[in-house]
């Protein structure tokens, strides 16, 4: 007898699909791709919340407070002004006119303004404000005139330094004739005071004083004369360290009287023509007159 053996169940699997024939089976779920053909996760765009307008605020308040930030860090270190440069003084510091235009270490490139620093120079009697230049992005340049002094003025027991444009810069309490400056006298004061020009009870006097003394000094004869005398306009005379008497008459022509002058004087001293009288009121010519005449 022969026994048939149950050879049993055999399971053979379907053949592998390939993928998109398996994407278009009835009931599939078609994936969603973006635009770079990049598949994202669907558990990360589920967990995504959504944008809301509260959301949303919050952002832009967010990066709003850090540009305000910024600005405000920039402003506080590289928009400060760090380098201030002076042109045109001989005895002050930069210091003092940078403290005269207002500028300090807060000051910031941005807020300076040119009509305020002008004024805040200006009041220092000792500056004249010319221009200003602004270099980006923490440094300014300021060009000034330091007003030189060239002759005192004594009234009253005091003297007072005059600059070269006429303007009292000081005064000081000093023996009389022992000031290295040209000395103005004949003058009818009847106000002087520091910052302002001196005023005169003789109309043009003082305009006199100032355009000779001015002449004078861009001459570089100033440290030879020891005395101007301005009490009759129509009559100046001035008087050198050395003993001479110089009579130039009124104020016009001065440039040349004083350049006749200045000629005239280290001949004389060559002669040994000391003191005495020279008539310099016609520009281009001079004569000297001893004092024993």
């Amino acid at each position: 007898m022969n026994v048939m053996t149950d050879p049993g169940f055999e399971y053979y699997p379907p053949p592998e699909l390939p993928d998109r024939q398996r994407d278009q089976r009835p009931g599939a779920v078609q994936p969603r791709f973006r635009r770079d053909g990049k598949n994202p996760d669907p558990q990360q765009q589920s967990d995504q919340p959504p944008m809301t307008p509260g959301r949303r605020m919050l952002i832009i308040s967010c990066v709003l407070l850090m540009a305000v930030s910024v600005a405000f860090i920039l402003r506080a270190t590289v928009f400060s002004i760090r380098y201030v440069r002076v042109i045109g003084i001989h005895n002050l510091t930069w210091e003092q006119v940078a403290s005269s235009a207002g500028i300090t270490q807060s000051s910031n490139y941005f807020s300076l303004r040119e009509d305020k620093i002008r004024d805040g120079i200006n009041a220092n009697r000792f500056l004249v404000y010319e221009r200003m230049q602004k270099v980006f992005p923490n440094s300014v340049v300021l060009y000034v005139r330091e007003r030189q002094p060239i002759a005192s003025i004594n009234y009253i027991g005091v003297s007072y330094i005059m600059a070269d444009d006429g303007i009292i810069l000081s005064r000081v309490q000093q023996p009389e004739g022992s000031s290295p400056l040209m000395r103005i006298s004949g003058l009818a004061l009847r106000d002087i005071r520091e910052g302002k020009l001196p005023l005169s009870t003789k109309e043009g006097q003082i305009e006199s004083c100032i355009a000779l003394a001015q002449e004078i000094y861009m001459q570089n004869f100033s440290g030879e004369i020891l005395d101007i005398n301005l009490s009759e306009p129509t009559r100046i005379y001035l008087t050198t360290r050395d003993g001479y008497s110089i009579h130039l008459g009124d104020i016009s022509s001065l440039k040349a009287k004083i350049g006749t002058v200045r000629a005239v004087l280290p001949e004389l001293r060559r002669l040994g023509r000391v003191g005495g009288t020279i008539e310099a009121t016609v520009w281009g010519e001079a004569t000297h007159r001893p004092d024993s005449l």
